[in-house]
């Protein structure tokens, strides 16, 4: 079976959870003997990416059963319209204005839904050239372009739910743009695979999707690599690490982490709380723990890459993930993986499956608070935890979202 999969972002070039779940995903499938994977995803300036993916392309699956199609786009996760604005221009101040040696901006869309569908003209040139059973698209930026794939080749089309713009938005409104193409997306599609039952919900609620089209295909342990052998900082001789590991933006919470450790510090006195990650609210979170009087209990790191996400886990005793609306969660699994004691929140879609790990509303940060003094002050409960949390997630492998993505496929292709 040729499998057509359309995404924006692959290790080590990715934003995002859904760049990791395409890397695992596909490093299954190209395993099974029924499939012949093919996957198309947008490709930026030579001078910034391009490196990046040479190296995955020839020590990650070289002599596997996949091929890489690499379009010259300035896609990448997450990106709103503003976003891909500042990207641009700031690509244009820097004189990187060429994909590859022509030196144009040609292939610059003027916008981010320009670029979308600029993405999706070239994916039609690859379908006019060669021929799929299946067209399978993670997310909305690729949309447009599966559509055209598979209403040219009349192959059935897969697509796979991982964020929508209610969740990116933190609830605070949907982009129009995106929401239309969201929703056309998955209207026209044969099938949907969402991460969790909490998407579901949100595309039947927000969308007015048939349910009988959506199918939960739920995440697996990620490989975060070995645990990393380097000098910890002096800090944690005497103290216990908090960590938050995500983007600063309203969908995650890190305003209610912050509320939390306030109400913690009062209970416990040596420990170091660990922000890492970059976005708008980041400055407002620096701002928020000098108006609590708690700054010199914080480390902010920002922006961080794999190597640093292992030291973080490594050093971490208690990680927390307080988002307001989180479509699965998989920065929690990799918690768990490092033997981590972690504390989520019930608005997650990881919440639906994991058992040895603490659950909160992510508004109460007083409950919040609680489980973190718990952890601290209890070390039987920390290392069951450890203990218990580290089996159960070692016990989610790839391979079953896999093979229920690559049965569904057969399932379409048998009724067309």
């Amino acid at each position: 079976m040729k499998v057509l999969m359309l995404g924006w972002e692959f290790p080590p070039f990715f934003a995002g959870g859904a760049g990791i779940v395409c890397y695992e995903l596909t490093r299954e499938m190209v395993k099974m003997d029924d499939v012949d994977l093919t996957y198309v995803m947008p490709f930026g300036p030579d001078e910034i990416r391009n490196q990046h993916l040479r190296i995955l392309l020839a020590d990650r699956f070289k002599g596997k059963k996949i091929n890489f199609k690499k379009i010259p786009s300035l896609l990448s996760a997450y990106m709103t319209q503003e976003s891909y604005m500042e990207e641009r221009q700031r690509l244009i101040s820097a004189g990187k204005t060429g994909l590859g040696a022509d030196n144009t901006l040609s292939l610059y869309g003027q916008n981010l839904i320009e670029e979308v569908y600029n993405f999706a003209g070239r994916v039609r040139t690859i379908v006019e050239d060669e021929s799929f059973d299946v067209v399978h698209a993670h997310d909305w930026t690729t949309f447009p372009a599966a559509i055209q794939a598979s209403e040219y080749m009349r192959k059935p089309l897969i697509v796979h739910m991982h964020i929508t713009e209610f969740d990116k938005s933190g609830g605070n409104g949907a982009d129009p743009h995106i929401y239309s193409i969201e929703k056309e997306g998955m209207e026209k599609a044969d099938k949907i695979i969402t991460i969790s039952r909490r998407v579901k919900d949100g595309l039947i609620k927000n969308y007015g999707i048939n349910p009988n089209k959506i199918e939960i295909v739920y995440h697996a342990k990620v490989d975060v690599g070995p645990d990393m052998n380097f000098d910890f900082p002096k800090f944690k001789d005497k103290n216990k690490v908090i960590l938050y590991a995500g983007r600063m933006t309203l969908q995650k919470g890190p305003d209610y982490f912050v509320e939390a450790a306030r109400k913690v510090c009062n209970f416990y006195d040596n420990v170091i709380f660990i922000m890492a990650g970059s976005g708008d609210q980041l400055q407002k979170m620096i701002k928020r723990t000098i108006e609590l009087g708690i700054s010199d209990k914080f480390l902010f790191h920002g922006f961080y890459t794999r190597d640093d996400a292992n030291k973080f886990f490594s050093m971490a005793d208690i990680y927390v993930m307080p988002s307001v609306s989180e479509p699965f969660g998989l920065v929690a699994f990799e918690a768990m993986s490092k033997g981590t004691p972690t504390i989520i929140s019930k608005q997650s879609g990881a919440s639906e499956i994991l058992n040895n790990v603490f659950k909160v509303d992510f508004w109460d940060s007083d409950m919040m608070a609680n489980q973190i003094v718990s952890l601290l002050k209890h070390n039987a409960l920390s290392n069951t935890m450890k203990r218990e949390g580290y089996s159960e997630v070692n016990k989610l492998t790839w391979d079953k979202p896999a093979r229920r993505c690559v049965d569904i496929y057969k399932e379409l292709t048998e009724k067309k």
